[in-house]
């Protein structure tokens, strides 16, 4: 559908508006609930049985997934509280699992495991156990995802042949824990940045980057795949740096690229989000945060940075995510929390005109909205 949805926006406008609505729909109507899901698990398992073993590594998978559910939702001051679960009790919060690259043999099980996790069930057990939802971080993020296809290939940032940028983009959106600005990778892009100033942290291109997109932070993501050894992924953060423990991740999958770098991606969002600014609230209860599909018709990319800060500066609203843009027109998600015509409200009193269409609004700046401060 987003290969789809692509083509559809070469077409024209009124088909950027249907790719809009599904869009967010699909990815963003249940924006916390997809915080409750953990992807990119590598299950490989022996056994006398080809059953036996796929049972045993589904039970493992979802201890996994447990386990970085937690690393990600719960602040590190707070996760001693929470009590070891056994395999079935583990298995007894998972609303269903989806698998990918399901291989077996006579003893053995391997494939790359989805959990979704039930919301409810394990917010029940946070709130047994005293324990707060860590809702990531306040900050915008851009996130550079730079690629070697081994330790002595150059270094890709926007060529179409670099899997990871995209891969690590839409990980960071679909989890929600932050808010990410995605950069457009055009020819404007590629003068102020190439690969090698964002892993060197060039400051006047990071600042530049910065200007255009509204962001307040630079994470620079640089996975290098290592043949037959799985792949390493060093982050690197623009003004203020990651916390040391944060920086260095790798993953043991040894035998599947594209799994490694799924793996790589659920770790370096984790980070991004527990090494950011966190937002003011971190006991947000399941159920509370909206979305909505916006269509905002621009006449450049500062149109956009002008809209982005003035709607993310508004009471409720907790996330501003860039889907797709073209030259004249840009697809976001607001998430927020509250009544919607309170939100319209508040939107069209910053100096916006808000068109109510079938799924989604139609934002129109006018020349000079008022912005408040950013939060």
């Amino acid at each position: 559908m987003t290969a789809m949805c692509g083509v559809m926006m070469r077409a024209g406008r009124a088909a950027l508006f249907a790719c809009a609505v599904f869009l967010v729909s699909a990815s963003w109507g249940e924006a916390w609930a997809d915080a409750f899901t953990v992807g990119g698990i590598r299950i490989d398992v022996r056994a006398a049985s080809a059953a036996k073993a796929r049972g045993e590594a589904l039970l493992q998978g979802q201890v996994e997934a447990y386990r970085r559910l937690v690393a990600g939702l719960v602040p590190d001051s707070e996760r001693a509280r929470l009590p070891e679960l056994s395999a079935t009790e583990v298995e007894a919060m998972v609303a269903d699992l989806s698998l990918a690259d399901e291989r077996a043999s006579a003893t053995r099980y391997i494939a790359t495991l989805t959990v979704h996790f039930d919301p409810d069930r394990v917010a029940e057990l946070f709130k047994a156990h005293g324990v707060a939802l860590a809702r990531g971080s306040d900050e915008t993020v851009v996130l550079l995802g730079v690629y070697r296809e081994n330790p002595g290939a150059a270094p890709q940032l926007w060529e179409e042949t670099n899997p990871w940028r995209p891969l690590l983009t839409q990980t960071a959106v679909s989890r929600g824990l932050f808010p990410v600005a995605v950069p457009l990778g055009d020819l404007v892009d590629i003068a102020q940045m190439s690969a090698e100033k964002a892993i060197a942290l060039d400051v006047e291109a990071m600042d530049a980057l910065m200007a255009r997109y509204g962001a307040d932070a630079v994470v620079v993501a640089v996975a290098e795949a290592l043949p037959g050894q799985g792949a390493n992924l060093s982050l690197k953060r623009y003004p203020r740096p990651l916390p040391a423990g944060l920086s260095q991740l790798s993953s043991p999958v040894a035998d599947d690229t594209a799994a490694a770098l799924g793996d790589l991606a659920a770790h370096a969002v984790l980070a991004v989000a527990r090494g950011g600014k966190p937002q003011a609230t971190s006991s947000i209860m399941v159920g509370e945060t909206e979305s909505l599909a916006i269509l905002v018709p621009v006449t450049g990319v500062a149109d956009w940075v002008r809209v982005d800060r003035t709607l993310r500066a508004l009471p409720g609203v907790r996330a501003v995510v860039l889907r797709a843009s073209r030259s004249d027109v840009v697809q976001a998600a607001i998430q927020y929390s509250g009544d919607a015509e309170a939100l319209r409200g508040a939107v069209q009193r910053v100096g916006f005109f808000v068109e109510v269409r079938d799924g989604y609004w139609e934002v129109t700046p006018s020349p000079e909205p008022a912005t408040p401060p950013l939060r």
